[in-house]
């Protein structure tokens, strides 16, 4: 039996940080070595849910979903996306179970304590309000009861007298914090996992915070005063150490047979189905195709995929081949950041491939490089390859 693990996120055409993440959280635990794949999927970027078990060859699969709510996209979105039946589902021989949302485990209600707490040792509790802000949807019901959990649990401590949940798409709105409350201060609690475009802009200027705040005003902690209030933003609650082990809790809860941790690269664990499927009549599988096909270029034969420049010593932009002066990448996150981030790219296939760096090959899989720059991409290009050939499967 192999195992897999994927982290399904949201995503976002607007910020990198959003996505950004989720593929930190995986990197963490593909160095930890708990499953033989770890990978991500999402609504908005790529892989997609409905795409990513494509890149999977493991027969045993569990699916974390990182919503701070049992709602639309937990309940209706990835289980049609990804052909879930319930909590665990058998498809071609494989088992995939789906776990609870992170709403369900502790670690977010102790990170909005601990916003609030954090946020009280500067003003007087008698003088606060606290607002939990959500996103919600009027498409699902069951998406704010996450929301008025928390808030209800922050008024069951009686830190403070006023406690409110409003809500990004949802009603209240959070414009009416200000009718909802009278305290001259209010600690407002984005409940979001990430510091994406919903926390840096939609919920920030909602509240009237201008200029919208930046991601060191959060780190530092940031206030404005808004219709005559003081209003203390805080950091979102999917930012702390803890999510990681929150995550293999829920996995190992749902029944994913994990492996202990052991230390490791974030180069390992990535997916393997790109090379793992049934093999032709010749006796060629895909993995016998991408071991051909890479070692062309170990030979001293450069290859070219996508925007990529592929030789026995290194994987860079292919307008870079014979520049010295890249920059040397050695991790997933470092290229993540050169590719992704300045200027942000949320469809990894367009034609704007940044320029100036390079990967190493050797001890780095070059299938790990490519999966890096073109997440989920590889299995169809390796089908492809195949047509190309060696015939028709």
């Amino acid at each position: 039996m192999s195992t897999a693990l994927i982290l399904a996120g949201h995503g976002s055409h607007i910020s990198p940080n959003t996505a950004g993440l989720v593929w930190t959280l995986v990197d963490q635990l593909r160095a930890m070595n708990v499953a033989d794949e770890v990978t991500a999927a999402f609504w908005k970027e790529m892989p997609s849910f409905h795409t990513v078990f494509d890149s999977l060859s493991a027969t045993d699969i569990t699916i974390v979903p990182l919503f701070t709510a049992q709602g639309y996209f937990t309940q209706t979105v990835i289980p049609a996306e990804m052909g879930l039946t319930g909590a665990i589902t058998m498809r071609d021989e494989k088992t995939i179970r789906y776990a609870r949302t992170l709403s369900e485990h502790p670690y977010l209600a102790q990170m909005v304590r601990q916003r609030v707490e954090n946020a009280l040792k500067n003003i007087p509790q008698e003088l606060t309000a606290v607002a939990v802000i959500g996103h919600s949807t009027r498409r699902n019901p069951e998406s704010r009861k996450a929301t008025e959990a928390q808030a209800e649990a922050i008024r069951a401590l009686g830190l403070v007298d006023e406690v409110v949940a409003v809500y990004l798409d949802d009603s209240p709105a959070i414009a009416e914090v200000y009718a909802m409350t009278t305290a001259p201060h209010i600690i407002a609690v984005p409940y979001f996992l990430a510091a994406g475009s919903h926390t840096m802009i939609d919920v920030p200027r909602e509240l009237g915070f201008d200029p919208l705040p930046s991601e060191q005003d959060l780190a530092d902690g940031t206030s404005r005063h808004i219709n005559g209030r003081e209003v203390i933003y805080t950091q979102p609650v999917g930012i702390g150490d803890d999510l990681r082990d929150a995550i293999l809790e829920l996995a190992r809860e749902a029944g994913a047979p994990l492996k202990p941790p052991c230390e490791g690269s974030a180069w390992d664990c990535f997916p393997k189905g790109h090379y793992q499927v049934k093999k032709r009549k010749d006796g060629l599988g895909q993995r016998d195709l991408f071991l051909d096909w890479a070692n062309r270029s170990k030979a001293g034969r450069p290859a070219i995929w996508g925007q990529l420049w592929i030789t026995g010593d290194d994987v860079r932009h292919f307008e870079d081949r014979g520049v010295d002066s890249t920059r040397r990448i050695d991790t997933p996150a470092e290229l993540r950041r050169m590719i992704r981030e300045n200027p942000f790219r949320p469809l990894a296939t367009s034609d704007d491939l940044p320029r100036g760096w390079h990967v190493p090959v050797g001890a780095i899989p070059i299938h790990a490089i490519f999966e890096t720059v073109y997440p989920g991409v590889f299995a169809h290009f390796l089908s492809r390859l195949a047509h190309i050939q060696h015939g028709t499967w």
